[in-house]
């Protein structure tokens, strides 16, 4: 993604804070839930230090911070609007995932809930939090993904494009049709779901796991960094 869409993207999602977590259910069609309960499956009981990266108001850290029992919280966004609102407890820091401000091997387990599309350069954010994963420490990422039949992909592409539009008309009464636009053309620079695993996995994580919803229209992997 250029990175002038990208900062044309980042001041959308400040704009539409009020109605993020509204916007994740409706383009999950309602397995955004589902898969979050399904990822504490794959949390450990104890973390030592755990990065919830573009952690946007916190729907992962809120859960993983109040459910298990974590040393160091780090919640890590782009935006300083978005931290203001997360109310997860921990340390907040301004960063985008292409350049993290954390030496290597720091987390044991490190996050990214509907953020890893987000970045502007895919390939540099997957390497950045594979360099900050400790040896051993888990990956989890729940994301919307490209369907692998071209039919359901072609159907989906439908629905991303038309339902951010109807739901700005009808949740904000036509206030920020163009924000919630922008949440299509992620869709559009975001790389097919095998490219993904392949990013992570040449920097020296292994896919352990995923979980598939809607044909892989939305996704949940699990990857542990290679001691």
């Amino acid at each position: 993604m250029k990175k002038d869409l990208w900062e044309d993207l980042e001041r959308s999602l400040e704009k539409i804070i009020p109605y993020y977590n509204v916007m994740n259910k409706v383009m999950s069609l309602g397995n955004e839930e589902f898969l979050r309960e399904r990822m504490m499956d794959y949390v450990p009981e104890n973390i030592d230090v755990y990065g919830d990266i573009g952690t946007g108001p916190g729907n992962i850290s809120l859960k993983i911070v109040s459910e298990r029992n974590v040393d160091e919280p780090f919640l890590i966004d782009p935006s300083m609007e978005m931290l203001k609102n997360n109310k997860s407890g921990g340390e907040k820091v301004c960063a985008i995932m292409e350049e993290l401000p954390f030496k290597d091997e720091t987390f044991d387990l490190v996050t990214c809930g509907f953020s890893f599309r987000d970045s502007y350069s895919h390939e540099d954010a997957a390497k950045e939090i594979s360099r900050v994963m400790k040896k051993n420490g888990k990956l989890i990422i729940l994301d919307i993904g490209k369907p692998d039949s071209k039919l359901l992909f072609f159907i989906y592409s439908i629905y991303i494009f038309f339902i951010p539009l109807l739901a700005s008309m009808i949740i904000t009464k036509f206030k920020h049709i163009h924000e919630y636009f922008t949440l299509f053309y992620t869709y559009v620079f975001y790389p097919p779901h095998g490219e993904i695993l392949k990013m992570f996995e040449k920097n020296g994580m292994r896919y352990e796991h995923g979980i598939k919803k809607l044909g892989g229209a939305l996704f949940l992997d699990i990857f542990k960094k290679q001691g």
